[in-house]
């Protein structure tokens, strides 16, 4: 089973989780269904307004999960892509359209946050102890140097028209936890979409889709967690969303200490090493979970110099600068700063 969320994730908790009595009755408002469970090492929870009957959805829903993990849980050993995991360089595997659409998303991203989302990064976050490293621990130089000649997502290439993937280097590893959830937002959503349901929301680990209203003329509302050890310790921020996706990353619940100097699990793909900036958190705002849950990974390795890049690419983005303990700094995108001023509650 895929990770749950990023290893270090502030939950971002709608109005119905946190906001108590936001939403306003309406029997005129046709009911809104609620299906939840566990998935990813975590929690999904899908509210829809429409006639689809929800133990129908549930069983599709179920089929979905199933054959997204068959595809690309790096826990599952038989799944396609630890499959091509263990290939050997430049042999072609054959895959599913879905498998070349991840691909070309992972692409993208990589692109447009110029290296500081690679999928790749895996074997380096566990040389640091995370991801399912053995043990916490600073690694040699020579050791950072080989697991970082693995790494890069320009080592692999594919055919599109063959349906065929392969990488240019033996030890290259793929793991798409830093987006999966975001995405299996998107494509639960666009099996809503085909069925008619045009108002709903989907929440996979904190990643979370929002179409259409929660009622007649009531938004669905978001809030952003303040960051602490501890889960629910209060909203830095809360606002109004509609047809837009929204993701947190932080740094502040994975780390350890080597001789003093405090190591964070946000590992900058570019130098293989923890990030040494204050920003505690990542908040991001976009048209699509897979996009707002690479690009808060991303912002949490670019920091406060990677909102001119988040603005290029359309992200709204927050951080929270934690200069001073329990005191964080919001450092607004100058979209987010509008949205913001327009959506706050």
């Amino acid at each position: 089973m895929i990770s749950g969320a990023k290893i270090l994730k502030f939950f971002i908790l709608t109005c119905s989780l946190l906001l108590a009595g936001c939403f306003v009755n309406n029997d005129q408002a046709p009911v809104l269904h609620v299906l939840q469970g566990d998935i990813f090492g975590s929690y999904y929870i899908v509210k829809y307004r429409g006639n689809l009957p929800p133990e129908n959805f549930q069983s599709e829903l179920d089929q979905f999960f199933s054959e997204f993990n068959n595809e690309f849980s790096t826990y599952q050993k038989n799944s396609v892509i630890s499959e091509f995991n263990r290939s050997r360089a430049h042999t072609p595997l054959k895959v599913s359209p879905r498998f070349i659409e991840m691909l070309k998303l992972s692409q993208k991203f990589y692109e447009d946050t110029e290296g500081a989302f690679d999928p790749t990064l895996g074997p380096v976050i566990k040389l640091w102890g995370f991801g399912g490293g053995e043990k916490k621990q600073t690694p040699s130089a020579n050791d950072l140097k080989r697991a970082m000649e693995v790494v890069g997502f320009q080592f692999i290439e594919w055919d599109e028209n063959n349906l065929t993937v392969w990488k240019t280097k033996d030890l290259l590893q793929l793991d798409i936890n830093a987006f999966a959830p975001g995405w299996a937002c998107d494509l639960i959503g666009e099996i809503l979409h085909k069925k008619g349901i045009t108002n709903f929301m989907v929440d996979l680990s904190g990643e979370i889709l929002f179409k259409g209203t929660k009622a007649p003329e009531v938004s669905w509302v978001a809030g952003i967690e303040k960051p602490s050890l501890k889960h629910a310790q209060g909203v830095q921020q809360a606002f109004k969303i509609q047809d837009l996706a929204i993701s947190t990353s932080g740094n502040y619940r994975q780390f350890f200490s080597d001789q003093g100097v405090r190591k964070s699990h946000i590992i900058d793909p570019r130098t293989g090493r923890p990030v040494t900036h204050t920003i505690s958190s990542a908040s991001v705002i976009t048209t699509t979970g897979a996009a707002a849950d690479a690009w808060s990974t991303a912002m949490m390795v670019l920091g406060s110099q990677g909102i001119a890049l988040s603005e290029k690419n359309g992200i709204k983005v927050l951080l929270l600068d934690a200069k001073k303990q329990n005191l964080f700094n919001e450092i607004y995108s100058p979209s987010m700063s509008r949205f913001i001023k327009d959506h706050q509650l």
